[in-house]
């Protein structure tokens, strides 16, 4: 328990003073080369910069209770934050700077920091940081571990709804997790009266059930005294608590920023409020610092804050081609696996005995999502877990996909290796973000050192009658983003081998089952999905496609549903005396380019068949691979696609648009003119 006394006073009356003179500093460097007409591009520091001046005591009253393990999640205003959780400040210094010797190698920048020895990230994105935080603060109830978790944010990212499903997610699961609101009354130029309905965020507490508490006029010693409370409580398993510190940014939202919508009288008004020099006053008032030691804090801050930027300055700019390094972690690539024995399984048993093989071995994999447990999944990928795992590591979440996906993120980020079901791929738009902008870029923003092993299952396709918004792949918008994986078994053979490597990956994985194969009783699905499944675990390698079925005039690729359309149609065409070769990819990233290459320079014709749609998705893609790499050995190249338009309910139009057998054949003669 750390108590306001001498010692602790002047710690944070240090890091006050080195926040101010590092942001001062960086302001100075800024501005190099961008004057006299403002370039945002030009200089040594290029892009956008969000500086911390006056918001010193929301970090320094806060991290003075906090240990090396215990986690922070920042904004994209997070140097005094960085600063005050002990974040390498050379290193810091570099990455905003560009270099390699950066925290992400010059991959990152400013607003995304991540230093994993201070247990520290930030976000560009507002709203961001407060579900990781719940995420980290899970990992840490679940692995047993004393620490706790914190999320900044500003007064604007208060009207996100990541918040509220933070809030509820860490009231809901008594998580040890702290939310810090950083109100400097502007989200940008809006200022707070015209934005937010209430006057104090502190106050939306009480929604959740857990204590908010508001501290006026920035002051670091009541932010002090709030933080020591909401860390004990953290601390000793009474949930989590809302502070709100009424603070003030000395200067624009971003360098550059015009500042037309405050008067220049309130920012005048600020600098002589100016907190460090209030906490200064108070200091020399209770005897605590004198004129002498003041100089000598300030020296010292000086002085490290200068060779930390001498560093960067000094260090070398990445070279250009390492901006394709650290994408993905590295993982082994595993044999094709034999198939054993004779029992046959639906893909929905498959992929739930994967898991649970898994779970068995390794206690650090849970799993969350809606209805994941009780119920088993609405497609049955969960069926048997809770009753075998029970709810503390199978967990039913509300109706919060950007909440729980971003706590899979901060779990991820702190022990744990979550499998998080999104119920249909159609509803990723409300929590697209923490996938594409955060799970999957983690760990390139930090040069490496972030570890993102998260599996993100959920279920695709149509072919029943459940229309636009419940019936669609979209596995095309998923593989179209860096540092995402993605997978889509077609049968259940693959589909326990997929899952068990996706989970020991350690990358980000998209595992995508379409409901028409999952071999439910409810759901009617080609027998052919459902395969012998050895008992024991076994690993069907990521990023390779395979050959099911040989031929040698056209060559058919597809994906989930359409491979099982491209047999039936090459059984057809066989009877007419045309063999066809198909290939079943089984993984859309990384795409398996040579085995599809190497069957067109036999066949010299390609049809590639998707249950996704036709314009910028899997068939462009293809034609774009053989036209690039194949284009000597190819006579022709057939797409079939559901054509741009949303899947319709009623059963003949729904059949109209989808891939079909007939389709197939149709293309195939076609192609080969007959």
């Amino acid at each position: 328990m750390v108590e306001l006394n001498k010692d602790t006073a002047l710690k944070m009356y240090k890091d006050m003073i080195k926040i101010r003179y590092f942001e001062d500093t960086i302001r100075k460097y800024y501005y190099e080369g961008k004057q006299p007409i403002f370039n945002i591009a030009a200089g040594p520091i290029p892009g956008e910069m969000h500086l911390a001046a006056g918001q010193e005591p929301a970090a320094v009253g806060m991290a003075v209770h906090l240990k090396k393990e215990d986690f922070i999640s920042a904004t994209h205003r997070p140097h005094h934050i960085a600063i005050a959780k002990g974040v390498d400040l050379k290193k810091m210094a570099a990455e905003i700077f560009g270099k390699s010797t950066g925290l992400g190698k010059g991959k990152g920048g400013h607003m995304h920091l991540f230093d994993v020895n201070a247990n520290f990230g930030c976000s560009g994105i507002v709203g961001a940081s407060f579900p990781q935080a719940v995420g980290a603060g899970l990992a840490f109830k679940k692995l047993g571990k004393n620490n706790v978790a914190v999320a900044y944010g500003g007064d604007g990212a208060a009207n996100q709804g990541t918040f509220h499903e933070a809030l509820n997610l860490a009231a809901l699961w008594n998580l040890p997790v702290i939310f810090v609101i950083e109100d400097n009354k502007y989200a940008i130029s809006v200022p707070k009266s015209k934005s937010t309905a209430v006057s104090r965020n502190a106050d939306r507490a009480v929604a959740y059930g857990i204590p908010g508490v508001f501290i006026p006029d920035n002051d670091p010693f009541a932010m002090f005294e709030a933080s020591k409370e909401a860390v004990e409580r953290a601390r000793s398993g009474k949930g989590p608590t809302l502070i709100e510190i009424e603070t003030y940014r000395l200067y624009g939202h971003f360098e550059g920023d015009p500042e037309i919508y405050r008067p220049k009288e309130e920012v005048e008004k600020l600098r002589a409020n100016d907190p460090i020099i209030r906490t200064k006053n108070e200091l020399m008032r209770r005897g605590w610092l004198s004129e002498e030691l003041d100089k000598k804090i300030a020296d010292e801050a000086k002085k490290e804050v200068d060779e930390a930027i001498k560093f960067a300055i000094e260090s070398p700019y990445p070279k250009p081609e390492e901006a394709l390094e650290d994408v993905f972690a590295p993982s082994p690539v595993p044999p094709e696996p034999e198939v054993k024995g004779s029992r046959r399984l639906p893909m929905y048993l498959a992929i739930s005995e994967a898991i649970a093989q898994e779970m068995e071995k390794d206690p650090t994999i849970i799993v969350m999502g809606e209805d994941v447990g009780v119920y088993g999944g609405i497609f049955g990928a969960t069926y048997g877990l809770y009753n075998k795992f029970g709810p503390e590591r199978v967990i039913d979440t509300p109706i919060s996909e950007a909440g729980f996906f971003g706590a899979a993120l901060g779990a991820a980020m702190s022990g744990l290796k979550p499998i998080v079901e999104l119920m249909f791929v159609d509803f990723f738009g409300v929590g697209f973000d923490q996938m594409y902008n955060h799970i999957a870029k983690n760990h390139y923003m930090s040069g490496g050192s972030v570890k993102v092993p998260v599996v993100m299952q959920t279920a695709i396709g149509g072919g029943y009658s459940d229309a636009a918004q419940h019936s669609q792949v979209l596995y095309a918008i998923f593989s179209h983003v860096p540092g995402m994986k993605v997978v889509v078994p077609s049968n259940s053979f693959d589909a326990k081998g997929l899952m068990i490597s996706s989970i020991r990956d350690g990358n980000p994985i998209m595992y995508m089952f379409h409901k028409g194969l999952m071999g439910l009783p409810w759901m009617p699905y080609p027998q052919s999905s459902v395969n012998i499944v050895p008992e024991e675990p076994y690993q069907v390698p990521i990023g390779k496609a395979k050959v099911v079925r040989r031929g040698r005039h056209v060559t058919i690729v597809g994906a989930a549903m359409t491979v099982h359309r491209a047999i039936e149609a090459a059984e057809k065409l066989a009877s007419e005396g045309i063999e066809a070769e198909v290939i079943d990819l089984r993984t859309l990233k990384p795409l398996d380019r040579k085995t599809v290459l190497d069957s067109v320079k036999d066949t010299g014709h390609l049809v590639v068949v998707d249950e996704d749609y036709l314009s910028y998705g899997l068939t462009g893609e293809l034609a774009a691979v053989a036209a690039e790499e194949a284009l000597p050995y190819l006579k022709s190249y057939t797409r079939i696609a559901v054509p741009d338009v949303p899947i319709p309910y009623s059963r003949p139009l729904e059949t109209f648009v989808l891939p079909s057998t007939d389709k197939i054949v149709e293309s195939v003669k076609r192609s080969l003119g007959k």
